[in-house]
């Protein structure tokens, strides 16, 4: 089990952010998208949007690459009804209100868009073999992806959902929703490959990219904080005259005095900074801790035993 399954590295209690806004932008976005797919196939007669966002092996083929990604913001517009984008948005917002308050804000979007990416990998690989021609449209992808970290963050905790009868714990809840998709899958979407099926396929994907998510890429800087840092512009400053003089009467007084760093840090020091550190993450999120404080942690929990 990793550091993050570890009940220190766990809030004592299940509040989140007030205002979590990459939440709230992605439900807006999921609305505003579905609003425009009925323009234009309502009252235009055409299916643009599905034809250049939604994902299809043919287009996949001839380099429309962003559809991996940009199928998780369309939805089904039959007769108009939002059925799917109102389960996927219910869903979202149950789960991800937790999740986007342990990850931060950056993190919770790459997680959701890393679980839509393998989630539309895994739906083309097994439409290579069935019927290239259907396109696939719905966050259930990345809604499963959250649903997957919340339930891995919950592992051994208590749960009661309004949608599900009884006490469980969170890992009771995680097969539940991966044997129910398994089972669809191989009983409802494999055996009718050439009819319109729903992408339990991608459901699976969603849940193996949250997966992942949490066991390898979780504790990693986010991509977006990575992307910053390589565009930020470098500004140099010149250090204080003080600073220089200061340097230099250190470096006579260098190879006089030898410190011992044989010994181990005082255990006292150190849970001091690690419940520093976990206050900071109660209070803003996992994704907002620096490297050096992660190492620290990962250091902390051999010493602490």
């Amino acid at each position: 089990m990793s550091i993050y399954n570890r009940s220190y590295m766990r809030p004592e209690h299940s509040s989140y952010s007030s205002s979590p806004w990459a939440l709230k932008a992605i439900l807006i976005t999921l609305v505003a998208v579905f609003f425009l797919q009925n323009v234009f196939r309502h009252w235009f007669g055409v299916s643009w949007m599905e034809q250049v966002f939604a994902l299809n092996w043919d287009t996949l083929t001839s380099g429309y690459l962003h559809t991996l990604l940009t199928y998780g913001l369309l939805h089904s517009t039959e007769l108009g009804i939002p059925w799917h984008l109102l389960l996927n948005g219910l869903m979202l917002y149950l789960f991800g209100r937790e999740i986007e308050f342990r990850l931060g804000t950056q993190k919770f979007i790459e997680a959701f868009g890393f679980s839509i990416l393998v989630g539309g990998i895994a739906w083309i690989l097994v439409r290579m073999s069935g019927n290239p021609q259907a396109i696939l449209v719905g966050a259930s992808a990345g809604v499963f992806g959250i649903i997957t970290l919340f339930c891995m963050f919950r592992w051994y905790d208590e749960l009661s959902l309004l949608f599900i009868p009884g006490r469980f714990l969170g890992k009771h809840l995680f097969y539940f929703f991966l044997g129910m998709q398994a089972f669809f899958f191989l009983f409802t979407e494999m055996p009718r490959m050439g009819q319109s099926s729903v992408a339990y396929s991608a459901h699976l994907g969603g849940i193996l990219g949250g997966f992942i998510y949490y066991r390898q890429l979780m504790a990693k800087d986010s991509l977006i904080a990575t992307i910053g840092r390589l565009f930020a512009k470098k500004t140099e400053t010149r250090a204080p005259k003080w600073e220089a003089k200061v340097a230099a009467v250190k470096a006579r007084g260098a190879g006089r005095y030898k410190v011992n760093m044989s010994s181990p840090p005082d255990k006292s020091d150190l849970r001091k900074e690690v419940d520093r550190i976990l206050d900071k993450i109660n209070d803003k999120g996992f994704g907002a801790l620096t490297s050096d404080e992660k190492q620290i942690l990962d250091k902390a929990k051999d010493m602490l035993k």
